[in-house]
């Protein structure tokens, strides 16, 4: 296989594309992020650094991304984009703090669902699942 196509498999597969959303903007994690980046190594048996994770807000409700609309998103290179009404929801926040300890896209049960419920259908906290105005629920990813 070329070295071309195996770098743009790789690339692919990690989430290392070159996705990032109009208007987004780098923002300094409240400390309760660091509360939560706890509870998410804890309840997925999973370590990193939380420093390395670099974060942005997205304005309004959603926003576009491969899967359609998401409120929040992980990319590879410790990049998370979360929809600014969302931005204080636990459920949402180390959904995506999961992704980046995985270190991958897709939602394996466990972690996700067994083991740490964060998912729409699993979570047990506050958060409500949004459902789009098309009647889809809003993505996660």
């Amino acid at each position: 296989m070329p070295r071309r196509v195996a770098w743009l498999l790789v690339a692919l597969l990690c989430g290392c594309g070159s996705f990032e959303p109009a208007h987004d903007q780098r923002i300094t994690p409240p400390s309760s992020y660091e509360v939560w980046w706890s509870r998410t190594e804890a309840c997925s048996g999973l370590s990193g650094d939380f420093a390395n994770v670099q974060w942005f807000t997205v304005p309004g409700y959603s926003f576009d991304c491969p899967t359609g609309k998401c409120v929040g998103r992980w990319e590879g290179r410790h990049k998370i984009y979360l929809a600014a009404d969302w931005m204080h929801d636990e459920m949402v926040v180390r959904h995506e703090m999961l992704h980046d300890l995985l270190g991958h896209a897709g939602h394996p049960d466990p972690p996700f669902g067994h083991g740490c419920p964060l998912t729409w259908q699993t979570w047990t906290g506050a958060a409500s699942a949004p459902v789009a105005t098309t009647g889809k629920r809003l993505g996660i990813d």
